[in-house]
């Protein structure tokens, strides 16, 4: 026994409204492992089964009312039991697996279940479309590429390459446009071309993923690098109104994707403050946008909506309109880990601006972040703004302070930075706390400081010798005589040949029951 089709329908838009995303993936997981132990359709329009989980769960679906629908888990709600039964249902009496398939990317909002519904003569017909032209809206071109386009995403399997061409094509019905309007054209194109990728990688096994995430990404790169350019170029002061209703139509758009709490093949909120960023020199459009996400801070909480992205969305919004206080409030609600990347450049923007009251507010809230979770990535661009920071402001010690708070993390940006601004002493004292021997610094560097303040490198030779001796080894001893000979130079090169002579009577007065040591002083002609 079959459902009908109406009721089919019915079911499965049911399933696509009131399951997230999270629980439909786990769902096929279910059916693509092969969990399903037996399925069938009854009189009273519901779906019956096993499906094998950590034991054996009995699940009842009903098709006229799903709030009825239940499973003998103990999960409170409509679980992956019941899409994945309803999956191998699909995969037995719609098509087989392809047909399964196509229904999890239909429950999953890819396209709409209701085109699962024939037409009336019980024919099914696919139509070519013409395609809009240069006076209709941003919602006549998306509705139409998806039509003519919304499956290319099958074809990329192991590549993105089959999007190449849709994406050259589809750019290419708005050559003879006028530039403003074909800019926003073409950013519409590269955003369902990346939409497209997004769910082709949605196909992809969860063991092969990371590679074709990878692959997907650099063959991508251009296409965002060039989206991004065309956002750049925009001209929101001498938009028409056309131009402004498919600029806000794209930050719908992209705002709906960034708003997605799943893993996601691209940033989709790095793309919407783009636009953001250019749009807000129309005061209008900004306080509108601005509400927008002020609004969305107000509902109900719910996991499939992204909360952290409207904070770290309206902390950048704040930024633009130089309210800092209140952008930093939205940053500390929102998570660190992927709001960093956009707050670098804000605080960069304020050490520029030579706001220093306002950039020092900015640095502490970084660096109680980072001080919480430290590592290269984290670091290295906090370490990158503390020494642009002292270089214009050296008068103030709280950024040798954060600096020297991240050591040893922070060890190579410190004495790069240090050796630039010829702070030699202060370099010097950082390789002795770190431990540095003179082998391992940089050649060039070791010239440099013995040129201009030998003296700084006294107290390093004599830590790396102390430490070559300890060794009680033969080439530990030899280590120690070639140091001892670059020590020389630089007591002399300091004019403090006194203490040289000094320091070394004691040395070999402390080490003189060492007699391999003794000998290769000697073979070194330190001693005579």
């Amino acid at each position: 026994m079959r459902l009908l089709e109406k009721l089919h329908s019915v079911l499965e838009q049911q399933l696509s409204d009131y399951i997230s995303s999270p629980i439909i993936k786990r769902g096929w997981s279910y059916y693509k492992n092969g969990q399903v132990q037996n399925v069938q359709a009854t009189v009273h329009s519901t779906l019956t089964g096993v499906v094998k989980g950590s034991e054996l769960y009995a699940v009842v679906i009903d098709a006229e009312h799903l709030r009825y629908s239940n499973c003998t888990c103990l999960y409170d709600g409509l679980c992956k039991h019941i899409v994945a039964l309803y999956l191998q249902y699909c995969s037995e009496h719609k098509g087989g697996p392809e047909g399964a398939e196509q229904c999890y990317f239909r429950l999953l909002g890819l396209s709409p279940a209701r085109n699962l519904v024939k037409a009336e003569d019980g024919t099914e017909r696919t139509e070519s479309l013409m395609p809009p032209n240069e006076s209709d809206t941003l919602e006549d071109w998306l509705t139409w590429m998806e039509a003519e386009h919304g499956e290319t995403w099958k074809k990329c399997r192991h590549s993105l390459h089959p999007l190449q061409p849709l994406l050259s094509s589809l750019k290419g019905l708005a050559k003879d446009w006028q530039k403003p309007l074909q800019r926003l054209h073409w950013a519409t194109v590269i955003i369902f071309v990346m939409e497209q990728a997004e769910r082709a990688i949605l196909t992809v096994d969860s063991f092969s993923r990371y590679y074709h995430e990878m692959s997907f990404i650099r063959m991508a790169e251009p296409w965002v690098e060039h989206c991004n350019t065309l956002v750049s170029d925009l001209e929101p002061t001498e938009m028409s109104q056309q131009e402004l209703d498919w600029s806000d139509g794209l930050v719908v758009h992209i705002k709906g994707r960034a708003l997605l709490t799943e893993k996601q093949l691209f940033d989709w909120s790095i793309l919407y403050l783009s636009f953001c960023e250019k749009l807000s020199v129309n005061r209008e459009w900004y306080e509108r946008e601005l509400s927008r996400l002020l609004l969305e801070l107000q509902l109900p909480k719910d996991e499939s909506r992204n909360v952290s992205f409207i904070h770290i969305a309206a902390g950048k919004m704040y930024f633009f309109d130089h309210k800092d206080d209140q952008s930093i409030e939205h940053f500390v609600l929102g998570s660190f880990e992927r709001s960093q990347k956009i707050i670098y450049p804000c605080v960069a923007k304020r050490i520029e601006e030579g706001k220093w009251d306002i950039a020092l507010k900015w640095m502490s809230f970084l660096n109680e972040r980072i001080s919480n979770n430290r590592n290269a990535r984290n670091i290295g661009p906090f370490m990158s703004l503390c020494r642009k920071a002292d270089e214009a402001r050296p008068d103030l010690p709280i950024w040798t302070a954060y600096m020297t708070d991240m050591l040893p993390y922070s060890y190579i940006e410190l004495s790069e930075h240090w050796l630039n601004a010829k702070r030699y002493e202060e370099w010097a004292d950082l390789q002795l706390f770190i431990g540095v021997k003179p082998e391992e610094i940089n050649a060039p560097e070791l010239r440099e400081v013995a040129k201009v303040a030998p003296h700084t490198l006294v107290p390093i030779y004599h830590q790396s010798i102390e430490s070559a001796i300890g060794t009680r080894n033969r080439q530990g001893y030899r280590m120690a005589a070639k140091q001892l000979k670059k020590l020389e130079k630089l007591y002399k090169a300091s004019k403090e040949t006194e203490k040289w002579e000094g320091y070394l009577i004691e040395l070999v007065a402390k080490y003189q029951r060492l007699r391999a040591l003794q000998e290769e002083l000697w073979k070194g002609k330190v001693v005579t």
